[in-house]
């Protein structure tokens, strides 16, 4: 049975995109306000130890504008890695990959996914919502918090990301996005330390994300 919250959520979207195409609203691609190459190497405790970059058909395929992959280190020796993917016009120059459908595969499945309020937001707010799963390959765990921080807004679910986007076309004629995926490894099981760590960690990116996105007004 598909949930009605979710049935809901779905003949809103297809209502909006019809209203859109009827309409035919321009949407210009945002540029990001300050290329990510510029983003912090050392957050708090934690130092940059490895970056790579996505291959071209990987970045053609899914249309991002701008990006970051950012392995990072404390000094115990834990990582954290971090994902930042702009888009300046989604699903027109390109789209999301959410982690629902992508993590799942070579030995990795999804144990839980809940709501995480973190003490930090944007745009003067001073808590927001992220979404965060627990995700796990025999033994081996990890925490993953994503987010879509969108036009001034933090999003935590897809569908909402959705809604959103319809709205803010048909009012701003914009569809610019982020996606935000943080990932920090459980180690001997001590599920609260890596929970609270990724959970500090993120609170510090967001902060720092607000300085390279464009807010609620551009």
């Amino acid at each position: 049975m598909i949930p009605k919250k979710n049935i809901i959520i779905v003949l809103l979207l297809l209502l909006g995109t019809w209203y859109v195409l009827q309409n035919k609203n321009p949407i210009t691609p945002v540029p990001i306000s300050q290329g990510l190459t510029s983003f912090p190497t050392n957050i708090g405790q934690w130092k940059l130890v490895h970056s790579s970059e996505s291959s071209e058909s990987i970045i053609e395929m899914l249309g991002v504008d701008d990006e970051l992959q950012y392995t990072y280190q404390n000094p115990g020796g834990k990582i954290i890695t971090l994902y930042i993917g702009y888009y300046g016009a989604v699903g027109v120059t390109g789209g999301y990959h959410s982690p629902r459908n992508c993590i799942p595969g070579g030995g990795w499945g999804i144990d839980s996914i809940a709501p995480l309020t973190l003490d930090a937001g944007i745009e003067g707010n001073n808590t927001s919502v992220v979404s965060q799963m627990m995700i796990r390959n025999g033994n081996q765990y990890q925490i993953v918090l994503y987010w879509y921080q969108n036009r001034g807004r933090i999003i935590a679910s897809e569908y909402w990301e959705k809604i959103y986007l319809v709205l803010d076309a048909l009012r701003m004629g914009r569809r610019d996005g982020t996606f935000v995926r943080i990932m920090s490894i459980v180690q001997g099981n001590d599920f609260a330390t890596a929970s609270a760590e990724a959970t500090e960690f993120s609170e510090q990116v967001m902060n720092y994300l607000e300085l390279y996105l464009p807010g609620s007004s551009i």
